[in-house]
């Protein structure tokens, strides 16, 4: 049996997907599936995967009509046969020691999900950081991406990737369920693993979905209302003027990774 399997969306991604296949295929830990699932593409993206299935047997394509990213990677996960589950983005890429970096951390006990730094590349180049993982900090910001080592069975425990957040936040969503739904702990490994591309077009995506945010919001607000203590005291009057505070201090910091350990100072 695989030790990892590797969940790959695919919709209208070739000018990418040869990339983020060929990272994946140079992974050091060499015993692993990967899943592709085609999301009912109209381009080449299908033609791309049959490709490369012909010349790596651990490659799996499974194709359905299009009906979102939730549906394909839920789908892909409940055919998955390694304990395992690694979700990546078709347009994005990995380091060739990731999969084993992480493996080796979730295996020595680290955690339950395993994260790693993250570098985005394309429109804008540059170190994507984010705050420690802990309960505290996620409450308030997602501080993962959506690629990160998990077990399937703790996966399936939380139900999987909720269709109520068809239209974003379904990642943070699973990262919250398993925090504070199933106790689960998460460990991000101290080097860069995970390369997130940032596409022209992401910015009119993005200014698209911000309409919806405040509602998704609020739908995470009420399912998880432990994570409203951190969240409560927060806005009590010393919290706001610690956070003041930290605002003014980050104002004389200009590298950005130093406000980042500043700020972790105050958690």
């Amino acid at each position: 049996m695989p030790k990892v399997s590797v969940i790959i969306p695919v919709y209208n991604t070739e000018k990418y997907l040869g990339e983020c296949l060929d990272s994946v295929l140079k992974q050091t830990l060499s015993d692993i599936e990967i899943i592709c699932i085609d999301d009912g593409s109209t381009d080449n993206s299908l033609k791309i995967l049959n490709k490369y299935a012909k010349k790596d047997k651990r490659i799996k394509i499974i194709t359905q009509k299009n009906s979102g990213v939730i549906n394909a990677r839920n789908n892909a996960i409940a055919q998955a046969v390694s304990e395992y589950i690694y979700p990546l983005d078709s347009d994005d890429i990995i380091s060739p020691d990731c999969l084993e970096k992480l493996y080796n951390a979730i295996q020595s006990g680290k955690a339950d999900v395993i994260t790693s730094r993250v570098m985005q590349f394309g429109r804008t180049d540059g170190e994507f950081v984010l705050q420690n993982p802990t309960k505290k900090n996620m409450a308030f910001n997602n501080c993962l991406v959506n690629a990160a080592l998990f077990k399937k069975s703790d996966f399936e425990k939380t139900g999987g990737y909720d269709h109520t957040f068809d239209y974003g936040l379904e990642d943070y969503d699973l990262w919250l369920n398993m925090l504070f739904n199933h106790n689960k702990k998460i460990y991000r490994v101290p080097e860069i693993l995970f390369y997130y591309r940032l596409k022209n077009e992401d910015e009119s995506r993005n200014s698209q979905s911000f309409s919806k945010l405040d509602t998704l919001t609020e739908k995470i607000h009420k399912k998880y209302p432990e994570m409203m203590k951190y969240i409560n005291k927060q806005t009590k009057p010393e919290s706001k003027l610690k956070n003041f505070l930290l605002r003014i201090l980050c104002l004389f910091i200009p590298v950005r990774s130093w406000r980042h350990k500043i700020k972790d100072c105050f958690n």
